[in-house]
């Protein structure tokens, strides 16, 4: 008996220690693969909801078809279900450009592109530091470069505008 008990206290623990370091290590390869899921889906949904942007950035003639877009039923459920899975600061950004663009549609504030330019640049700089790099040095005028040929100009009259 003595010996079986020796046994068990000799064998027992690197067995349970075994199967613990197991079970943890299966449970955060669990959230690895559900967080990897999340962050596609989020991926795939900011294509979809930043689909009229580009169309416009790609041919400014998409204007209105953009904002035909925006403002379709299916659009519409895009942006319900872009509130259940995007990041807290993608949605804030994303519900600012809104905002914005619904005031100078009403006439509550007036057209300016460098604000205009500004929220797109920051909810592209959310979107990215979501998905890619919370880290990041990039600003939101870093985020348009590529887009738009006179951004350095714009950046310029932008800043010039914050100093007075």
């Amino acid at each position: 008996m003595e010996i079986f008990l020796e046994l068990v206290k000799v064998l027992v623990p690197p067995i349970l220690g075994g199967a613990v370091v197991w079970f943890i290590k299966a449970r955060i390869e669990e959230i690895k693969n559900i967080q990897e899921k999340l962050r596609e889906e989020r991926r795939k949904l900011y294509m979809e909801i930043l689909s009229p942007y580009i169309k416009t950035f790609s041919n400014p003639n998409n204007v209105n078809q953009a904002i035909k877009e925006i403002k379709s039923v299916n659009y519409r459920k895009i942006s319900f279900e872009f509130n259940f899975v995007g990041s807290d600061d993608v949605i804030r950004s994303l519900n600012s450009l809104m905002q914005y663009i619904y005031n100078i549609e009403s006439s509550k504030e007036e057209k300016d592109d460098v604000k205009l330019l500004n929220l797109w640049g920051k909810l592209l700089l959310e979107i990215r530091k979501d998905l890619v790099n919370k880290r990041t040095k990039l600003n939101e005028f870093d985020m348009l470069k590529s887009m738009i040929k006179d951004i350095d100009e714009l950046n310029v009259a932008q800043t010039r505008t914050r100093s007075k």
